[in-house]
């Protein structure tokens, strides 16, 4: 069994702004079957140390790649503006700038929050580079989530008190509720995530923050679109807890979809 257990958070990682941290492999020995980058974008609110959990399994998996993590908190997704959410990816987004064109990234994510912050990285690669982000493979965790944005306006609408202050509140979590919506929808689109990229969804009957239909429903989406899709389904582990509850069968998962492109 593979055990990702992490001493001391991300400790043999550099902090490159408050989100961002990176590991730069100390091993010269490389591998034509390994990524060259792995990119971890945690679920909202995920501390470094919860983080490090899967870091540490990577580090063990592919010795030789190097690691981007990134962490979301609900303040990013609901409060702050776009800009100061471009000044958080942007360390991402300068070293996948620079990336040969034959580099190998894995693209794994967590929850609604990670998923946030890498649609909003693929929206601004596209943008930049005028391609899908060059992720290799995808992973979601425990994602996504859906939403209806017409539905969540008429709710909110009734909801929303005449005190100012709780208005406001109430108006910034009708935001947080489309960007997760929106989320859904980039996850689907050919300019955002590469077609040839195939995706692993690992999810489980048991989440009660993000339900099992609405994760497959995306997965059946995406097969339509010509995705290429796996499904690891677990029965009883908890929204994120799927390592914890089968560490073996989690990175037996992650070991298969890679090893197929």
């Amino acid at each position: 069994m593979l055990h990702s257990k992490a001493v001391n958070s991300l400790e043999n990682f550099k902090r490159l702004n408050g989100s961002v941290y990176i590991h730069d492999p100390t091993t010269t020995t490389s591998s034509e079957n390994h990524p060259d980058l792995i990119l971890i974008a945690g679920w909202m609110n995920a501390s470094p140390r919860h983080v490090s959990k899967y870091t540490a399994g990577y580090q063990k998996l592919y010795p030789s790649a190097r690691i981007l993590a990134i962490t979301t908190t609900s303040l990013d997704a609901a409060f702050s503006t776009h800009g100061a959410n471009l000044k958080r990816i942007a360390p991402v987004l300068d070293i996948l700038y620079t990336l040969r064109p034959n580099s190998k990234l894995l693209l794994h994510f967590f929850s609604d929050g990670g998923s946030f912050t890498s649609t909003l990285i693929a929206r601004k690669y596209q943008e930049r580079m005028g391609r899908p982000l060059p992720a290799k493979v995808v992973i979601l965790d425990s994602s996504p989530g859906r939403a209806t944005y017409e539905a969540g306006v008429r709710a909110f609408s009734v909801a929303l008190p005449k005190n100012i202050v709780l208005k406001v509140i109430g108006i910034l979590l009708l935001r947080l509720f489309y960007g997760f919506y929106k989320c859904r929808v980039d996850l689907n689109t050919k300019s955002l995530f590469d077609i040839d990229a195939p995706r692993l969804y690992i999810y489980s009957v048991a989440d009660d923050m993000i339900s099992w239909q609405f994760v497959e429903e995306h997965c059946n989406e995406a097969k339509k679109l010509g995705y290429t899709v796996n499904r690891e389904k677990f029965m009883d582990s908890s929204h994120c807890g799927h390592l914890m509850t089968d560490e073996k069968r989690y990175w037996a998962a992650v070991l298969r979809l890679w090893s197929a492109v």
